[in-house]
């Protein structure tokens, strides 16, 4: 099985281990479950979207596609600034 070393100094290791009595755990299995449970949240952050071939087709026209303004967006850009005014 693979290993995980850390250093720590003794003041964090006894926070982590007051923390492991509490909840009845060892350090390792303590430090385990909070690392992680710190990673599946921060994997939860990107979303992942599967899409199947014919999706993902249309997704890509859809960005290939050239835009089409909407004439008013288009009057506000044809619109001189007024800091050029």
């Amino acid at each position: 099985m693979p290993q995980v070393n850390i250093r720590a100094s003794s003041q964090r290791l006894a926070v982590i281990d007051r923390a492991a009595a509490i909840r009845g755990v060892s350090r390792t299995e303590f430090l385990l479950r909070s690392s992680e449970a710190a990673a599946i949240e921060i994997l939860n952050e990107r979303p992942v979207i599967v899409l199947d071939d014919e999706a993902w087709d249309d997704f890509v026209a859809a960005l290939d596609a050239p835009v089409e303004l909407d004439p008013a967006v288009k009057a506000r850009y044809a619109r001189t600034p007024q800091w050029r005014r």
